[in-house]
């Protein structure tokens, strides 16, 4: 499928909000894996965190084969003054339910807004948008069951960080008036508009987060009616010129020599020698061929 030229910059600014939101997701569950409870918590996070960064990569890969763009540039070329993921996950958790929640809200916020091009006539990006939601299924679970297992203080604690969070949660998904003048909905890419996608999205929270938390429906409905920012970055569904923290960017694209040769492309990795005795090595990874005298 042609894209023109309206149609393709919006694709790819909101199929980027996917990736790297994916992206962020990921490393907070990296970032705080140690804080879990129990064994079950370090394998569960793990290997979430490893389907999200694997979402991530696929919409990368995708990037790369359709659009024609550089090998490993979206998730090494970029500063974090061009990352598209959402202000609510820029502060880190204060304690173990505002971590937890914190999931909760950016996990569904990601299915919400990824199944509005699940039945769109874009098949490539419909059927990442299809096994995203399979894998996410199980995401829910993991998260659900810590929820219940709140302690009666971690109830109050969620309540808080929720009141806290959700507003940027839903001003991630815009405006009403910005959702109906959605080329993708209009071109079909999508299929349902990103408002609607915000409505359910308010709707899980009411029916699946408030049984475990102590919030009142009027502090749920006062966070939902709070405006967008004045300056709104419309592509990148955050504040203009705001960017993600130093100490969270850090995580994600480590600056140290030692840690940008561990996390090169392999193709790009399997050419360094890393010696730490000073000593010559043969790069193992080279194909080795014989010669021979042919009579």
């Amino acid at each position: 499928m042609q894209l023109n030229d309206k149609v393709k910059p919006q694709l790819q600014a909101e199929l980027l909000c996917i990736a790297d939101s994916n992206w962020i997701l990921g490393h907070w569950y990296i970032n705080c894996m140690l804080n879990g409870r129990e064994l079950t918590d370090f394998t569960s996070m793990a290997g979430i965190a490893e389907e999200k960064l694997g979402h991530t990569r696929a919409l990368f890969r995708f990037f790369e084969e359709y659009f024609d763009l550089p090998e490993f540039q979206l998730e090494f070329g970029r500063d974090a003054d061009r990352i598209h993921s959402p202000e609510f996950l820029d502060l880190p958790p204060e304690n173990w339910a505002d971590f937890i929640t914190s999931l909760f809200l950016a996990d569904l916020a990601l299915w919400r807004f990824s199944e509005t091009f699940m039945e769109g006539n874009f098949a490539p990006v419909a059927n990442l948008a299809r096994r995203f939601g399979e894998e996410c299924y199980f995401h829910q679970l993991c998260i659900d069951g810590w929820m219940k297992n709140f302690s009666a203080t971690e109830k109050t604690e969620a309540g808080q960080a929720l009141i806290r969070r959700l507003p940027r949660a839903l001003e991630w998904f815009g405006s009403e008036q910005q959702s109906f003048a959605d080329i993708l909905l209009e071109e079909g890419f999508r299929t349902e508009s990103v408002w609607s996608a915000r409505e359910k999205f308010f709707g899980d929270i009411a029916e699946k987060l408030s049984p475990h938390i102590d919030v009142s429906d009027e502090k749920l409905a006062d966070a939902a009616r709070q405006p967008l920012p004045e300056k709104w970055d419309s592509l990148r569904r955050r504040q203009a010129g705001s960017n993600i923290p130093a100490r969270l960017w850090e995580s994600v694209i480590p600056t140290s020599e030692a840690a940008q040769i561990a996390r090169r492309p392999l193709a790009v990795s399997i050419k360094d020698n890393i010696d730490l005795f000073q000593t010559e090595k043969k790069d193992e990874t080279e194909p080795v061929f014989e010669t021979r005298q042919i009579v």
